[in-house]
C-alpha cells in the first residue's frame, strides 16, 4: 500500500489545481458579487439625492394635482384641498414624512383660521339682528381678543344650538366633531365640565326662575309653583326648557327638584316656549333671570336656583390649545374697551349685559 497522508498534510511536490468548469463557476461568483455591488451604490446615490432635494419628484406631483384640484377635482364636493385646509376647524398643519423642506415651509406659512360657533337666541349675548347678521357683546368681545392677538377668526351662527351644546345628548356634536374650534357664550355645568373644558371668561351667571302666565302665577293657591315661597312643582307640571342654556332639568335635579323627566318640552327657541306656554301646552319656563321683560303677561317665580359652576366663556374639546383666547381675554378685561362694550349694551342690542365686575 501506498503513504497515507494526514488530512492537513500536504501531499509533497504537488500543487492540486482547479478543474476548467470550478474555475468558471468562480468567475461566475465574482461577476453577480459585483453587479449586487453597482446596484446597491446606485440605490443609495438615488436615496441621497431625493433626500437632500426633494423638489425632484414633489413638484411634479404637486403641479399635477393642484392642477387637478383647480379643476374641481374629488376633494368631497369639488372643494379643492386649499380650501379645506383653511376653512375647517379640524384642518391642522400636519407634516408627513415624505415632505421636504420646501413643502413644510409652505405649508406653516398659510394662517390658521379659527371658527367660533354661537347660538342666536340670547340677546345682548348673542342674537340676529334686523338686518338677518350675528350681533351681541359676545361677537364684539370675540372680535376685539382675536385682533389682539392677530388671529383669524370666524364667527358662525349655529342653526341647530345642539350643534354646541345638545341638553338630551349631554354634549356638543360640532365642538366634538371639530366644526368649530369652539362655542362662545356657555358657561360651566356639572354636564358640560365632564365633556368639555372652558377658559377665556367674560360673563357672569344669571339665577334661574320659574316663569308662568300671570294669571297662573298670582295664583298661589292653584298654582304648583309657590309664586312667594321656595318649593318644587309637582310631577304632573310640565315644564319648557331652552336647548343649548345651562337651565336645564339636570340643574333642577341637582337643586332637589323631582319631576317626571318624559313630559317635558325641549325646543332652541323662547318664542316657540312663549307661544308653548300662553296655549297652556305647558305650564311654566325654566330660563335665567330677566329672559321676559317685566310687566308683560309672563311672570318671574321664585325661588331661583343656582345653575353653574362659574362665570361663562369659551367651552371646546380637551385636546384643543387655544391659550392665546385666555391671554387675549385677560387683556381685554382689564382694558377699558371691554367696560365701552359691556356699558353699550342696553343701547347697541336691547339689553344689559352680565359682564364680569
Amino acid at each position: 500500500m501506498g503513504k497515507r497522508y494526514a488530512l492537513d498534510e500536504p501531499i509533497a511536490g504537488k500543487r492540486i489545481q482547479p478543474s476548467g468548469e470550478e474555475e468558471e463557476m468562480s468567475k461566475a461568483a465574482v461577476g453577480i458579487a459585483v453587479v449586487a455591488l453597482l446596484l446597491a451604490a446606485g440605490a443609495f446615490t438615488l436615496t441621497v439625492l431625493i433626500w437632500a432635494m426633494p423638489s425632484l419628484i414633489i413638484d411634479r406631483y404637486d403641479l399635477k394635482h393642484k392642477g387637478d384640484a383647480n379643476q374641481g377635482g374629488s376633494q368631497g364636493q369639488g372643494q379643492t384641498p386649499s380650501a379645506v385646509s383653511t376653512t375647517t376647524p379640524q384642518a391642522q398643519l400636519t407634516v408627513q414624512p415624505t415632505q421636504g423642506p420646501e413643502v413644510i415651509a409652505e405649508i406653516q406659512q398659510k394662517p390658521q383660521i379659527y371658527i367660533f360657533g354661537y347660538d342666536g337666541d340670547w340677546r345682548p349675548q348673542q342674537y340676529v339682528n334686523a338686518e338677518g347678521r350675528l350681533a351681541g357683546i359676545s361677537i364684539e368681545v370675540m372680535t376685539e381678543v382675536c385682533r389682539m392677538k392677530n388671529k383669524t377668526c370666524h364667527h358662525t351662527l349655529s342653526h341647530q344650538p345642539k350643534e354646541i351644546w345638545d341638553t338630551r345628548a349631554k354634549n356638543g356634536q360640532g365642538i366634538q366633531n371639530g366644526w368649530y374650534h369652539a362655542g362662545v357664550g356657555l358657561f360651566r355645568t356639572a354636564d358640560r365640565i365632564n365633556v368639555f373644558k372652558f377658559l377665556g371668561e367674560y360673563l357672569t351667571p344669571s339665577m334661574a326662575f320659574f316663569y308662568g302666565m300671570k294669571n297662573n302665577a298670582t295664583n298661589v293657591t292653584n298654582t304648583t309653583v309657590p309664586a312667594t315661597t321656595p318649593g318644587p312643582p309637582s310631577s304632573s307640571s310640565i315644564i319648557g326648557f331652552h336647548e343649548l342654556y345651562y337651565t336645564d332639568q339636570s340643574c333642577l335635579v341637582r337643586n332637589g327638584v323631582t319631576m317626571a323627566r318624559d313630559i317635558h318640552r325641549i325646543t332652541n327657541d323662547f318664542e316657540e316656549l312663549k307661544d308653548l306656554l300662553a296655549s297652556g301646552t305647558i305650564d311654566y319656563i325654566f330660563a335665567p333671570d330677566n329672559t321676559f321683560p317685566a310687566g308683560g303677561d309672563i311672570v318671574k317665580i321664585s325661588p331661583g336656583y343656582d345653575c353653574t359652576l362659574g362665570n361663562g366663556g369659551i367651552m371646546m374639546r380637551h385636546d384643543m390649545n387655544l391659550q392665546w383666547v385666555e391671554e387675549g381675554m385677560a387683556e381685554l378685561i382689564s382694558s377699558q374697551k371691554y367696560r365701552d362694550i359691556c356699558n353699550s349694551a342696553t343701547v347697541n342690542h336691547g339689553a344689559a349685559a352680565t359682564c364680569l365686575p
